[in-house]
């Protein structure tokens, strides 16, 4: 009778072991699950819980200048920015924009600010590398223009 006590005994003791190893496990499964789903700074990798990595796309460059269009034209009239900066074409009107460097209809001043149709409540972003000062205008109303400053 005292050898089939001591066998529970050890039987008891050896599955609360195993339940606590288990459940210490389950755990650490978790809290790797969790760390791969917390989120990161942009343009950081992270691994997840098989060794890959996933990668985050960092957030759009600041654009260093703003040219908005509303139904009373361009705002403001003449920008000036860095070669190499962005600029954001923002349409705020009720109609579509088509934003496109000058001489009208031709639109050879610079073919990189010829973007095309903006959408209205719609914006574009450029990169803007040639230096000079470049006209622009709405080809869709020519009399709407403006100048952009590249130095």
């Amino acid at each position: 009778m005292k050898k089939v006590l001591i066998g529970l005994v050890v039987l008891v003791v050896i599955g609360v072991g195993a339940f606590a190893l288990a459940k210490d496990d389950n755990k650490k499964d978790s809290n790797t699950t969790n760390n791969t789903t917390k989120s990161q700074p942009s343009g950081s990798t992270s691994s997840t819980s098989k060794g890959e990595s996933a990668s985050t796309t960092p957030p759009p460059a600041q654009a260093a200048g703003v040219i908005t269009y509303s139904n009373n034209g361009f705002s403001p009239q003449t920008l000036s920015v860095k070669s190499g900066d962005t600029v954001t074409i923002k349409n705020t009107s009720s109609n579509s924009l088509q934003f496109n460097s000058a001489v009208h209809p031709q639109h050879t001043d610079n073919p990189e600010l010829n973007v095309g149709v903006v959408a209205a409540g719609e914006s574009q972003t450029l990169k803007v590398t040639t230096k000079g000062t470049i006209g622009y205008h709405n080809h869709l109303n020519p009399g709407d223009t403006g100048t952009l400053t590249v130095q």
